[in-house]
């Protein structure tokens, strides 16, 4: 408080002043003329000085004005023309025009603001010939006119509420600098300086009242997913942040032609003033009026702007074509032109070379000899070294857009890097035809339903990190995930020892993994918006039927670990008397192979056990399953 005082006495004040007021502010005329300040006041009814501003404007070079918005405007072009100063009390429904130029509410601060001397000096934005004083809408634009100090819940509430029916339009907007930009978007939002809308907050970092031009807010949510992705963002908005919201764009230019496919109408300040299209021009110091301490202190350190134009997030010229006057979307409609990168990067991985082959040698290698090793280390290597992952996104994309050489690139990399695999796994097989059968390779064996939804999950992982630039290095974490190599790699070592049961089992798991990533992908391009509809039904229904296929297999194999699991459990928790010989039964892995149940396992005893006890155990245990049993055991004497 004391601070403030200090600062008024600092402060010095116009010696004389006219005092313009209505009906609703009356009550301010004997307040003001017995002001604190020593200034000089006259008063005068707004629709006298209308009449005859020469007569009252005599020797007279501030004006306070207290009136509805029309009525401050009128004065703000007459101050234009006659060079005097301004400064405004405003009534208590004038919310807006305070936020904007932080004026005081309160009538003492409010007189003593209005009478300060030196006002500075502040551009006025002209649209149509009326001028514009914190901010003209045009056409429809969700939330950006709202509050910026809305409550979470209002702010979901009233941003579903006013995406209801939208439709985007043609709209185009011409610069000072003669740059024409057409697109397609809800509406728009001119700002003069205003801190109390969303819109004003997305450029607060970028606007002025003293800057020489006009800054302009396109809304274009062009698909729901669009508008939710603006609405966390915006909510989530700080001022330092410098990119904009997806479906917002911005220019700020000293003039701008606005003009649109239908007549729509501009609502200046609040009120409907002129339709487009609409000629907006900034008048560079046009008047000096009493603002705000810090839009004063702005106003002194702003520069001209620079003509910016910032549209990359708005519907480009094929976009336009398919989204005008049409309900907006779930998805976005989504041009190649936009995705440029993403494709040339798909087309790319889609093609076959040298380094493709040479990598699915190695990777296959690798993979099976850290299979025979029982080595997970190796094998975690080889999947890092499979090149696999990349044509298999380009094939979703492919069938996503029905894009037939995409799709069929893809498809002949993807069958020569299996054909590679199968076949150098197979090779190394016959070199070493007596290598017994790892857990690492057994494990392999039984793939179930949760494989699946790791491919799935895998599947959406890859499609999002191809999408995005920041996060494209986490392609290799996903092919470690989804394990493309190993499971070819055991098909392949199948193929060699003859065993068609062990091939098709190990098959099965890569195959699962391939189609699950295919459709995951597919599903999370599309709902990136990476095409507005599902363009190659046909090829959509075969991998989803091809899924719905491998699951039945998949499932069973699932009903038979569960199955598996519950006999683990049961063995370890049951104590076994064998010809009065006390066992304990610990560690219990049972493995699925060849048709038959291969049991690892601890036994803890502390008697001697004979041949003829094992055979005995292996009866006792062996009753309890459906099918033969191999017993693979570890006898542990305990004291």
């Amino acid at each position: 408080m004391k601070k403030e005082k200090i600062q008024e006495k600092e402060r010095s004040y116009v010696s004389s002043s006219l005092f313009i007021y209505t009906d609703e502010s009356q009550h301010l005329v004997e307040k003001i003329q017995g002001n604190d300040f020593a200034t000089s006041i006259s008063a005068a009814i707004f629709s006298d000085f209308i009449e005859n501003p020469e007569h009252f404007l005599k020797n007279i070079t501030h004006v306070v004005v207290s009136s509805v918005l029309d009525d401050v405007k009128q004065i703000l072009n007459l101050a234009m023309q006659h060079k005097f100063s301004v400064g405004l009390i405003p009534l208590e429904s004038q919310k807006k025009l305070i936020k904007s130029l932080e004026l005081n509410t309160d009538a003492d601060k409010a007189i003593e603001q209005a009478l300060r001397q030196d006002p500075p000096l502040m551009d006025l934005i002209i649209c149509n010939g009326t001028i514009l004083l914190s901010r003209a809408s045009i056409g429809r634009i969700p939330l950006l006119d709202e509050s910026s100090d809305l409550g979470f819940f209002d702010f979901f509430t009233k941003a579903i509420n006013k995406f209801k029916g939208m439709k985007l339009l043609k709209f185009s907007f011409t610069t000072a600098n003669d740059k024409k930009i057409i697109t397609a978007a809800s509406g728009c939002m001119i700002l003069q300086h205003s801190k109390d809308s969303l819109a004003a907050r997305l450029i607060s970092s970028d606007n002025s009242v003293r800057d020489g031009s006009i800054s302009l807010i396109i809304s274009s949510p062009f698909s729901i997913i669009d508008y939710l992705k603006f609405l966390i963002q915006a909510w989530r908005r700080s001022s330092s942040q410098k990119k904009l919201p997806a479906g917002i764009g911005y220019i700020k230019s000293n003039k701008i032609l606005i003009e649109s496919g239908t007549e729509l109408s501009v609502f200046i300040d609040g009120n409907n003033e002129t339709h487009t299209p609409v000629q907006c021009e900034t008048i560079k110091d046009a008047i000096r009026i009493n603002i705000g301490d810090w839009l004063v202190k702005e106003s002194e350190n702003a520069t001209i702007a620079k003509e910016r134009i910032r549209t990359d997030n708005l519907p480009d010229q094929l976009e336009l074509v398919k989204s005008v006057d049409k309900k907006i979307p779930f998805f976005s409609y989504a041009s190649e032109e936009r995705f440029r990168d993403l494709f040339k990067s798909l087309r790319d991985d889609a093609k076959i070379n040298s380094t493709y082959i040479v990598l699915m040698l190695l990777s296959t290698s690798l993979a099976a000899f850290g299979l025979y090793l029982n080595s997970a280390a190796v094998i975690i290597g080889a999947m890092l070294l499979a090149p696999l992952m990349s044509p298999i996104v380009s094939i979703s994309m492919g069938l996503l857009r029905h894009d037939n050489t995409l799709f069929k690139d893809s498809a002949k990399k993807i069958v020569l890097g299996i054909g590679l695999a199968l076949s150098t796994s197979m090779v190394i097989a016959l070199m070493f035809p007596h290598k017994p059968v790892t857990p690492e390779m057994l494990g392999r064996l039984n793939p179930t339903l949760l494989d699946l939804a790791v491919a799935i999950l895998s599947g959406i992982a890859a499609a999002y990190s191809k999408s995005f630039k920041e996060v494209i290095q986490s392609l290799a974490g996903v092919a470690i995930a989804v394990a493309l190599v190993p499971p070819l790699a055991v098909a392949g070592i199948g193929l060699g020892q003859a065993d068609l049961g062990f091939f098709l089992q190990a098959f099965l798991l890569f195959f699962t993994n391939l189609i699950g990533i295919i459709l995951a992908a597919t599903i999370t391009f599309r709902i990136l918006g990476y095409s507005s509809v599902l363009r190659n039904k046909r090829g959509f229904i075969f991998v989803a039927l091809s899924l719905f296929a491998v699951s039945i297999p998949l499932y069973l194999s699932y009903e038979r670990i569960v199955d598996t699991l519950v006999h683990q459990k049961k063995m370890e928790k049951e104590r076994f008397l064998i010809n009065d010989k006390y066992i304990i039964i610990k560690n219990v892995k049972i493995t699925y192979y060849q048709n038959k149940n291969i049991i690892d396992m601890d036994i803890l005893t502390r008697d001697q056990l004979t041949r003829f006890d094992m055979d005995k155990l292996k009866n006792k245990i062996q009753s309890r399953f459906g099918k033969k049993i191999f017993i693979r055991t570890r006898v542990i004497n305990i004291l």
